[in-house]
This record gives structure tokens, C-alpha cells and sequence, in this order.
């Protein structure tokens, strides 16, 4: 962990200089208190990762101290160290959620490695929280995958791949709907930050007060509401990516903020004095113009800059117009429905709408079908009157006739890929249901690569 912050609380100066030199040389951020006011103060100002505490102390003695340090952030690893062991004060102390005890006299190296597995245990902490939020996110978005083929999707997935290998922000655009979170949780996962959270936030679902909580967190009190201590995202995701979904309906007040964490790696959560250090990486995403929203004076020129040091563009779905069939395919496979085929007319409406809603709307719209399709198949008249439908709830689509410059040619290869993706590569088996000979679909597979 880096600006790991230890905090050392001991009456006794020479073993709180004797502490902070030796624990310092490890590369911890060592802080120091005499007592238990004075260890409350420095821990509002700088932020504490472990405490170490002695427990006789005059005032406020140590379990006292630790209790309250606790009710300032529940995260705070506690170490107890005491001269006058006793077993009800171990329990007492473990009880209160210390990670360990030590009794005096104690080795220094011993006590080097108790620091070591506590700032492991904060670590920890924080990566649990981190998945948790990843896998709440994930819930709702199991088994989407990067599928297509097209040469403008891997022209995509190309420049992804490429983002992946450096640290710098990246601006992911695109239509609603055409899997810009997918593209940034693929740069997350080909990152060195694999193994940290992939932590995804829509900055405009939340109303502001609310979006400036989730990112920096907040103290018990600091709002109505507000009933206990809270890590923020960037807290969260600070050994991972932050994605921010919708960077384009922030706030001004927002966008300041923003702007200085991504400036200088620290934020304030509401309610708190001290400062906190991130290290997230920010991948934001968004649906609109930012040039646009700049010259408007709708977002700023500064943050918009320092977002966009990488852009991908997500291609919209009618321009990737080959990958459909596959991700039809996909979809059925994930569904529980029993149904696996579609007829080659049916395939074409679908292949020929203009999917305003882009893949979203392909995947609702998959499931749809095979939720009102009773026959063992999905049929033309099913997908055309699904179609209409869609296209008077979402005014989009296109009209009926064949208006997409997609030749016939290329629309065969499409279902037979299809096709024999549904066999699970057989030859023999897709030729049979597509009633063709082997060597008419060698030939259809093997033109592709010609």
C-alpha cells in the first residue's frame, strides 16, 4: 500500500521516537501522539491506515482511543500494546475489533512484522470493498463478451488493447448502448491493475450531492442520512480503474473536484478535514460532444483535456453490421430458453434494422424473441412484428425496404458463420441444416480468408 499512515500513540517519548525511526525506515508514513486527544486531532488531519496504542494512558487510555478512532473510520486497523498484560484486557481489546495485542517487553522485529500483516489486513479491506462494488456491477452484465469481426470492432478492440499497456485516463465515446463499459472494463482487465478493482460509476444516475459521496466518501454527519463513516469509489478503486460512466453530465461543482484528484492524486471526503491519496486509474466514457459541451461552457476546458489524453470510439452497432448474427448467437446461448435457431429471413430483418439502441437494444430484443417465439425457431413474421413494435416505442429504426449497403454475398457468410458457430464448428451437421453441400460451405469459410 502506498501512503500507508501509521499512527503511534505511547506517553512515553523515548518509545514513540524509538518507534517512529524504526517503523519509519520501512517505508511507512509514521505519525506520533502522546495521547488520546492528540491522536484523535492528528488522525482528522492526515488520515490513519493502523494504529498502534498503548492502552495505559492518562485521560482517554488506549481501548478508549481505539473505540473512537473506529467511529472516525470503521477501516482503521488497530494494534494494542500494553505493560501489564492481562487476559480480560486482550479479549476486551479483541472484542473491540483490535487485529492483534502485543504485551511489553516485545522484540522490534516482532513488532515489524505485526505492522506489516495490519497494513496487509487494510489492503485487504480495501480489495474486498473494491469487489464487492465489481461484483454488484457484474450482476446485471454476466456473459457480455467482445464478441465481432468486423474490421471497424477489432480497429476498436486493437486501440483498447493498446490503452490497456499505459496509465495514462482514457476517454471512451460512443453512442448509449454500444458497449463503451465493456471496451473499459477490457482495458481494466489487460492492465497491470487486473488483479484491483474494475469499480463503474453513472455520474448522471445520482443526483450531485449524492455522486460527490460515492466518489470521495463521506464521515458520519456530514449530511442528512449520513449515519456512518463511508470509503468513497476513488478510495475503493485505488489499486484498480475507475470508471466514469456519463462524464458528461457532471456538474461544474463536480467537475472541479474531479479535477483536482485527477491534478494531484487527493481528495477530501465530506465531512472530513484531512486529505486522502488515490491512485485510481479514471477511464471516463460519455454519449455526447464534449468539444461541443466545452465551447458551450458546459464543461470545463481543463478537465476536458485531461481526460481526453487517449480517446477510443465505440462504433455504433449498424456500423458493425457483420457482428450481429454472432451476437445474436450469443445471446441465445446465455438464455434459458430452449430455442437455438433462427431463420435465414429472420436473421436478415435483423441484420437490416438500424438498432438505435445499439447492442442494449439487440440483447432486449433478442430475449424478447425467444421469450414469444413458441415454435422451435425464431421466425421472419415473429422478428417483423417485434420490429415495427420496437420502431414505434424508440422512433428509430429504418423503413421496410433494404435501404443498408450490406451485399447479399456478405449477409450469407454472416448466417453461415452463424450457423456453424450453433454447431459448434461440425461441417457436416451445418451443411444439413442449411441444406448445402460441405464443399458449398467450405466455400462460403473459406472466401472469407481469400
Amino acid at each position: 500500500m502506498t501512503d500507508a499512515r501509521l499512527l503511534i500513540v505511547d506517553d512515553e517519548p523515548h518509545y514513540r521516537q524509538l518507534l517512529s525511526e524504526r517503523l519509519g525506515r520501512k517505508g511507512w508514513a509514521t505519525f506520533t501522539a502522546a495521547s488520546g486527544q492528540e491522536a484523535l486531532a492528528t488522525a482528522e488531519t492526515v488520515g490513519v491506515d493502523v494504529a498502534l496504542i498503548d492502552i495505559m494512558m492518562a485521560g482517554m487510555d488506549g481501548l478508549e482511543l481505539f473505540e473512537r478512532l473506529r467511529q472516525m473510520d470503521p477501516a482503521i486497523v488497530g494494534i494494542i500494546v500494553t505493560g501489564h498484560a492481562n487476559v480480560d484486557t486482550a479479549i476486551k481489546a479483541m472484542k473491540l475489533g483490535a487485529f492483534d495485542y502485543l504485551s511489553k517487553p516485545y522484540k522490534l522485529s516482532e513488532l515489524e512484522i505485526v505492522v506489516e500483516r495490519a497494513f496487509e489486513q487494510r489492503r485487504l479491506n480495501h480489495r474486498c470493498a473494491g469487489l464487492a462494488a465489481q461484483v454488484e456491477h457484474l450482476r446485471g452484465r454476466c456473459g457480455d463478451q467482445m464478441l465481432g469481426e468486423s474490421p471497424v470492432w477489432l480497429s476498436t478492440l486493437n486501440l483498447a488493447r493498446k490503452a490497456a499497456t499505459q496509465e495514462m485516463p482514457v476517454l471512451i465515446t460512443g453512442e448509449s448502448g454500444s458497449g463503451k463499459e465493456v471496451i473499459a472494463a477490457a482495458i481494466h482487465q489487460g492492465s497491470q491493475r487486473a488483479k484491483g478493482p474494475f469499480v463503474p460509476i453513472n455520474c448522471g444516475a445520482l443526483p450531485d450531492n449524492l455522486l460527490e459521496s460515492e466518489l470521495f466518501g463521506h464521515r458520519r454527519g456530514a449530511f442528512t442520512g449520513a449515519i456512518g463513516d463511508k470509503d468513497g469509489l476513488f478510495q475503493v478503486a485505488s489499486t484498480g480503474t475507475l470508471f466514469l460512466d456519463e462524464i458528461g453530465e457532471l456538474q461544474p461543482a463536480g467537475q472541479a473536484k474531479l479535477l483536482r484528484v485527477m491534478e494531484t492524486g487527493e481528495f477530501r471526503p465530506l465531512g472530513q478535514t484531512a486529505l486522502r491519496r488515490t491512485e485510481a486509474r479514471v477511464i471516463a466514457a460519455t454519449n455526447r460532444d464534449l468539444k461541443a459541451e466545452v465551447k458551450a461552457g458546459r464543461f470545463r476546458e481543463d478537465l476536458y483535456y485531461r481526460l481526453n489524453v487517449l480517446t477510443v470510439l465505440v462504433p455504433p452497432l449498424r456500423e458493425r453490421r457483420p457482428d450481429i448474427p454472432l451476437l445474436i448467437a450469443h445471446f441465445m446461448a446465455r438464455s434459458q430458453a430452449q430455442i437455438r435457431d433462427i431463420e435465414p429471413a429472420a436473421m436478415a430483418r435483423l441484420v437490416d434494422y438500424s438498432w438505435p439502441g445499439n447492442v442494449r437494444e439487440l440483447r432486449n430484443v433478442t430475449e424478447r424473441l425467444l421469450m414469444l417465439e413458441e415454435g422451435p425457431r425464431i421466425t421472419e413474421s415473429l422478428v417483423a412484428s417485434l420490429l415495427i413494435e420496437q420502431k414505434d416505442r424508440t422512433g428509430g429504426g429504418r423503413s421496410p425496404r433494404f435501404d443498408h449497403m450490406m451485399s447479399l454475398d456478405e449477409m450469407d457468410r454472416a448466417y453461415v458463420r452463424w450457423v456453424l458457430a450453433q454447431c459448434e464448428g461440425n461441417i457436416s451437421t451445418a451443411a444439413r441444416k442449411l441444406k448445402i453441400s460441405r464443399s458449398t460451405l467450405y466455400r462460403y469459410v473459406d472466401g472469407e480468408n481469400a
